[in-house]
């Protein structure tokens, strides 16, 4: 056997072949963009909840802040009641 017949002749196997390539590299791409995505959001998440334990962790109450680059990035605030949850916000910032 040939190239050529392994290949149908290169009537028609070709441009499939071709096709089929790029269609990995598009789900290949969009796949990368996926789990950036998940990664992205997984990190944000993790960030927060250690600012909501860091807040909760304030003894009596009170306000703190988080800065990143120099600018306030996170705002943490805890009442001094013990009932009343930790409140983080990035937005606030």
């Amino acid at each position: 056997m040939t190239w050529l017949e392994w290949t149908g002749a290169g009537g028609i196997s070709i441009p499939l072949l071709f096709l089929a390539y790029h269609a990995l590299r598009r789900t290949k791409s969009a796949m990368e963009m996926c789990l950036t995505v998940y990664l992205h959001v997984r990190t944000e998440r993790e960030q927060r909840a250690t600012m909501i334990a860091m807040a909760a962790a304030l003894p009596e109450g009170g306000a703190a802040a988080r800065f990143e680059e120099g600018q306030p990035a996170w705002l943490f605030y805890k009442h001094s009641e013990p009932d009343q949850r930790a409140i983080t916000s990035q937005e606030a910032a």
